[in-house]
């Protein structure tokens, strides 16, 4: 198998599956239990929140909240945030590219009276800058914008961004989506002085099912789901253990290879780039500022569904670049937002690259789409 279908998810590692197929049979007390099987079991999630902190700068920087994924995560620091200003309009500032675990949140506290605003982008999938000062004032409350796309790779410059914001608004929170960015771009918030950053373990050969929320010191969220106030209040619900400690090593094996592992991405990337270039009527989506691990392509008149199906059949796995679906078609807002046209979007596949690909992967995925495309193209 070939798989080149890393942005949706990823393999997780060996030593992540036999970490947490021990928590199932020796360390399964829930933590937030008094005897030694659940102190045995918090003491290994605070172990793995550590080795998560560790991707923001460590615990002097703020805390950590686990969830179950990155969606969760999204909706905590969106809806978390701006149930403290309830009494008023909230103004919420995100762009027109954002993942829609961001952009139907925003949607849906626009539906409530907030005030929205969606920053547009260029056709490298950059954050129109002008336009984005344009929306800020001394009443911004949030400002939600990804550190990397998921359909284009392109790489926002959250530090930027976010002294933008503060310096209208000093008081203004800025939050990035960084799922997938983890492993890739840094998500230090030393560097970039996000308040709120969002992740998630499955993106990272860790386990589905594990995520979390950074939330920098004097920053206020309240909990969008009560119970047992697990989570210091913030997320409450019994802990996914194995999977948390699932997450925590996974992250922790990803930093320690992060420079060698993202510069081979960066290579095969390139590798890849050049060679989907080269195939006729194939255009790649460019972006000037690029995460290592996506490489998106465009085969106008050619549907992606027919393409990404006849590769499956030669066991390479990729993904449609059109965000739809068989009960709600709908043009990727990414693409459209960029410039492409519905014919270009309906052709469009994206190729991620992951810690397992090899050279041989790319090689023998770019000799299947020259053949398929080929075919295709004359039917």
């Amino acid at each position: 198998m070939i798989y080149l279908d890393n942005s949706a998810t990823t393999r997780p590692f060996d030593e992540v599956i036999e970490a947490m197929a021990s928590m199932q049979k020796e360390t399964f007390g829930n933590p937030s239990s008094l005897h030694h099987a659940g102190v045995i079991a918090e003491r290994a999630m605070t172990q793995a929140r550590e080795q998560v902190l560790a991707a923001f700068g460590g615990s002097e920087e703020g805390q950590f909240i686990f969830t179950s994924g990155g969606t969760e995560a999204n909706n905590l620091a969106i809806i978390g945030t701006m149930l403290s200003r309830i009494r008023r309009t909230p103004k919420i500032i995100t762009s027109k590219i954002e993942h829609p675990s961001v952009a139907e949140t925003v949607l849906y506290l626009q539906s409530l009276g907030a005030d929205c605003r969606f920053a547009e982008v260029d056709a490298n999938g950059q954050i129109d800058l002008e336009h984005f000062y344009s929306l800020l004032d001394e009443d911004t409350d949030l400002v939600s914008i990804m550190t990397v796309n998921n359909e284009v790779g392109s790489v926002q410059n959250i530090q930027k961004l976010c002294r933008m914001t503060k310096a209208k608004n000093h008081q203004a929170l800025f939050h990035t989506d960084a799922v997938q960015a983890l492993g890739k771009v840094s998500v230090s918030v030393r560097e970039s002085g996000a308040d709120l950053v969002s992740v998630s373990s499955h993106k990272i050969n860790g386990p589905k099912g594990a995520g979390g929320l950074f939330i920098r010191k004097g920053v206020h969220v309240k909990p969008v789901t009560y119970g047992g106030g697990q989570e210091k209040g913030l997320r409450s619900g019994t802990h996914n253990t194995p999977a948390i400690v699932g997450f925590g090593l996974a992250t922790e094996m990803t930093l320690a290879s992060v420079q060698a592992k993202t510069a081979e991405m960066h290579r095969l990337r390139k590798l890849l780039s050049e060679g989907l270039a080269s195939i006729p009527g194939c255009r790649v989506i460019t972006t000037e500022v690029a995460a290592p691990h996506i490489v998106s392509a465009v085969f106008p008149g050619i549907k992606s569904e027919t393409l990404l199906h006849a590769l499956e059949a030669q066991d390479i796995y990729v993904s449609s670049g059109s965000a739809c679906s068989s009960n709600k078609p709908q043009l990727s807002p990414t693409l459209v937002a960029m410039g492409y046209n519905k014919k270009e979007i309906e052709g469009a596949i994206r190729f991620s690259l992951g810690a397992f690909t090899t050279e041989a992967d790319v090689q023998a995925a770019l000799s299947a789409v020259r053949e398929q495309t080929n075919l295709l193209a004359k039917m």
